[in-house]
């Protein structure tokens, strides 16, 4: 799947609009989307998300993608960092439609009447393109996750056996796999 050129134009064409109103967009979505669906609460941390540095990291995300969206190579160190950060959360495919559908309701509300049927669908497919692409690239980072020696795929429970305080700073805790795989 590519993006259609009118799609890439009217993206583009946005990000200064991001730039300014990113912040704000991000705010509203975390706030919709997680009062809606508390069980994505654990997904993120607490504490940026009351400090806002959740919403800060996601809105500069949005307008690297928005600038770059014809250059998608400029993003390729950051869409590795990110996938691996989804695969430590076990971020999973069929969350994306969750999150692009409160994202597009944000940038909605937001932006207002200035945030046209032509621009939202624009940036319906643009999100779809990327969660496309961090689905790919996290398949893949948890497949080679999986044949890693002693790798798995999703959770796991483990039991600590024991624990041992090496230094003032520094305690080393031991653990014991208590189920065989669970996702």
């Amino acid at each position: 799947m590519s993006l259609s050129k009118q799609t890439i134009r009217i993206v583009k064409a946005t990000a200064p609009v991001l730039e300014e109103h990113g912040e704000t967009i991000t705010r509203h979505f975390y706030q919709q989307m997680l009062s809606q669906n508390p069980e994505l609460l654990n997904t993120f941390n607490a504490t940026n998300l009351k400090t806002g540095r959740q919403q800060a990291a996601l809105a500069n995300a949005i307008y690297a993608y928005a600038s770059n969206i014809d250059n998608p190579g400029a993003l390729t160190r950051d869409i590795q960092r990110i996938a691996h950060k989804h695969v430590s959360l076990n971020i999973l495919p069929e969350q994306y439609p969750t999150v692009g559908k409160h994202l597009l309701e944000a940038i909605a509300h937001v932006l207002g009447e200035t945030a046209t049927d032509e621009i939202l669908h624009a940036w319906k497919e643009a999100y779809g393109f990327l969660a496309n692409l961090f689905i790919e690239v996290e398949g893949g980072i948890y497949r080679e996750n999986e044949q890693l020696d002693g790798g798995w795929r999703g959770t796991r429970e483990f039991r600590v056996v024991n624990k041992v305080k090496e230094s003032d700073l520094i305690t080393s805790f031991y653990f014991l796999i208590t189920t065989d795989r669970t996702s």
